[in-house]
């Protein structure tokens, strides 16, 4: 447990000072200000007293217990105070020096030397290069101010960013549980501190500003549990390249970067925010709004323009208008001027009074009291604009819809959020919703955009939860594959040859076209006996393109031309191949005659390797087209169900030509849920697979064919 870092008895200050201004100084008076109530101890060697408090040469001369220690030491002498630190029984080292990995060289060696002693003394470490740690008992960084207390909880890889949330915060509403500057994460990282707060009672939402994860397997650990409990909004920048690498495969190529961390993400039922706005955006209304439980909104307006602009954002956003009975109808055409437009979205026109707008949010929840609507009323949330007019009163509006709000609409979860358009007229209106806790925003498509946020995350919560999904487990060959990758890596190769590929697939019960290796004319005779129709093919690592060189027959329907067709591939290969080719032998293939099939559709079909969240599949339109159309859908391999691959199918434009057009049979849909299943199997048995692509995959009306295999794996 990390409970020591927020809730700790006594903190050492290494590096203490006396001098205003020094960060040693700035640390030491924040946590005195802050109210610390535990023991205080700072750590300067020349000094006999700083701000108030006995000051000591080391943290071995202190008489009492310690539990954490921050250091505003220069990074040569961290190792040797940490030792120290370690020696005496400190639980944990909140270490604010820069001069570590960043810098790179020698930084780069002090950063593991801490590491080693951090382990050797089973003490945890934040940082180091960090801001330092704030939370509710004391404020243990060297930040200009300590920030509103409140119910979120922010965790920032950057200092400066983090100072920025708070400096923001304080002209906000909300306040924070605690205030975590990662750094360098030597050792503790995000990950660690929101499994903790997940079951902090005093923070209620998490916001994260992420540059890197460096423990992708314990993030998909973590995090779907987590995001049970309460939000978690990561705002992930700095988006690696390392995803769309120089690929060699098709599935690595399409991708691209930013794709693993949204599929983890969604996955671990993470709410993304794609800017600093989103993120606070997302943060406000999860704090304060409750979650609807349907996606049924009603929009209401005093002009016609914001209506149709906010009905625009709606539409974008897939939030869903609701249907007013005709007894709610009857009642608003009754009460509002004939003018005004009674269907959702409701404009009530220029000259609404807060009278108008209160009877209007009344009438659409059911909770005007003259009239009994329960039966009638299926909106669970609204989008309140206002728009600066005469009669307005963006003020009165405001209080009207914060008493609504607090009286009835939270109790029953549904949310309310408004668009104050404008600034003079309106700012005291938006600003008193913000003060009470009922989001506001300048534009409805903000307001839009955070409504369906809360849609989302409603959704993740009623989905069976990621360790409770049945994920399938097939009967397969696992030392038999285990026998051709050492096979490979023994021939100093990583790229598998195509009669290996097809039995690695056969092990794994996935349907490809029969294929042996043929070491001599006489081998390729008895082969085509046993395949059929084949093509045979030139086995060579140095040959990519075969038909330039001669490499392949078709066609081969008798032993006798197989005979023939290995001499004369293996004459053409000399001639025209290129010197020194390795030349394994002729590769057999059973033919696929596509005459004899009614409907054949190419499809795509592999895996790509992410280096922190592990494989990820594709499935999507295949044959030659397939970088140019880029028709594809991808999900990670981890915890891969049925359901899952029906969603990778649904995403794309070519499952439609597989449902049938125009009278067409349906293909085998079917058939290809279950190689995606047992392909997520596969890549997830056998880690050292780094990419893999099927295309094309031939799609029948009953069955499927993977014609054209290609695994690449670790050396």
């Amino acid at each position: 447990m990390i409970s020591f870092f927020f809730h700790p008895k006594s903190i050492a200050v290494i590096g203490a000072s006396q001098t205003t201004g020094k960060v040693g100084n700035t640390v030491l008076n924040n946590i005195i200000e802050s109210g610390f109530n535990g023991k205080i101890y700072p750590i300067n060697p020349r000094a006999d007293e700083i701000l108030g408090y006995k000051a000591y040469n080391s943290v071995l001369d202190v008489p009492d217990e310690i539990e954490i220690a921050i250091f505003v030491i220069p990074a040569k002498f961290c190792a040797s105070v940490a030792e120290e630190c370690g020696k005496k029984g400190l639980k944990g080292l909140i270490i604010i020096s820069a001069g570590f990995k960043e810098i790179g060289g020698e930084g780069v060696e002090r950063e593991e030397k801490l590491i080693e002693i951090c382990k050797k003394y089973n003490m945890r470490m934040l940082g180091p290069n960090c801001l330092g740690f704030l939370g509710l008992s004391y404020n243990g960084s060297f930040a200009a101010e300590t920030p509103k207390k409140g119910h979120i909880a922010m965790i920032s890889q950057s200092g400066a960013m983090l100072t920025g949330f708070m400096d923001y915060s304080m002209t906000q509403a909300f306040g924070f549980s605690c205030n975590i500057s990662l750094g360098n994460k030597a050792d503790l990282g995000a990950v660690d501190f929101i499994e903790y707060l997940a079951n902090d009672n005093e923070t209620k939402v998490i916001l994260c500003y992420l540059e890197s994860i460096k423990d992708g397997d314990r993030f998909l650990e973590v995090l779907p549990k987590a995001t049970r409990k309460k939000p978690v909004i990561i705002l992930k920048s700095g988006v690696s390249e390392a995803g769309a690498r120089a690929a060699s495969s098709h599935t690595g190529a399409l991708a691209g970067a930013d794709v693993a961390y949204d599929l983890t993400f969604k996955k671990c039922g993470v709410v993304r925010a794609n800017s600093i706005e989103d993120l606070f955006d997302y943060g406000e209304i999860f704090l304060y709004q409750p979650i609807p439980n349907e996606n049924s909104f009603a929009i209401i307006t005093n002009a016609g323009g914001p209506g149709i602009v906010a009905t625009d954002a709606f539409e974008r956003e897939e939030l869903k208008f609701a249907g007013f009975s005709e007894k709610i109808l009857h009642v608003l055409r009754e009460n509002l001027p004939l003018e005004a437009a009674i269907f959702n979205p409701i404009d009530i026109v220029g000259d609404a009074t807060p009278d108008r707008y209160g009877f209007t949010i009344k009438t659409v929840f059911g909770v005007n009291s003259k009239i009994e609507l329960n039966n009638d009323i299926t909106t669970e949330g609204a989008l309140i604009i206002v728009t600066p007019q005469a009669q307005t009163k963006p003020t009165e509006v405001a209080k009207l819809i914060h008493e609504i709000s607090l009286n009835y609409l939270r109790k029953q979860g549904k949310p309310i959020v408004c668009s104050f358009i404008g600034e003079k007229s309106i700012a005291e209106g938006r600003e008193y919703l913000k003060q009470n806790h009922i989001p506001c925003y300048h534009f409805p498509d903000r307001a839009a955009h955070s409504l369906k946020t809360l849609l989302n995350y409603r959704e993740y919560l009623n989905s069976i939860p990621l360790e409770d999904r049945i994920i399938p487990n097939f009967d397969v060959n696992q030392e038999r594959i285990k026998e051709i990758f050492e096979s490979a890596r023994a021939d100093d190769r990583t790229v598998l040859l195509s009669y290996e590929t097809s039995e690695v697939f056969e092990c794994y019960g996935i349907k490809s076209p029969k294929s042996r290796l043929a070491g001599t004319p006489r081998q390729a005779m008895k082969l085509q006996e046993e395949t059929g129709k084949s093509v045979m093919k030139i086995v060579s690592p140095q040959i990519i393109h075969k038909t330039d060189v001669g490499g392949i027959a078709l066609n081969i329907e008798t032993p006798q031309q197989a005979f023939e067709a290995y001499i004369q591939i293996i004459d053409n290969v000399k001639k025209f191949g290129p010197q020194n080719s390795r030349i394994y032998g002729v590769e057999v293939q059973e033919m696929i005659d596509f005459k004899k099939e009614e409907k054949v559709i190419e499809l795509i079909i592999g895996m790509s390797k992410d280096p922190v969240f592990g494989p990820m599949l594709m499935f999507g339109t295949g044959g030659i087209y397939a970088n140019f159309m880029k028709d594809v859908s991808f999900a990670l391999a981890f915890k891969f169900t049925e359901n899952d691959a029906k969603e990778m199918l649904r995403k794309t434009k070519i499952y439609s030509l597989l449902e049938g057009v125009r009278g067409e049979s349906q293909s085998d849909i079917k058939s290809i849920i279950d190689v995606l299943l047992r392909l997520s199997q596969l890549v997830n048995d056998f880690p050292e697979i780094v990419e893999l692509d099927i295309n094309p995959l031939l799609s029948f009306i009953k069955g499927y064919s993977a014609v054209d295999i290609k695994i690449t794996i670790t050396h």
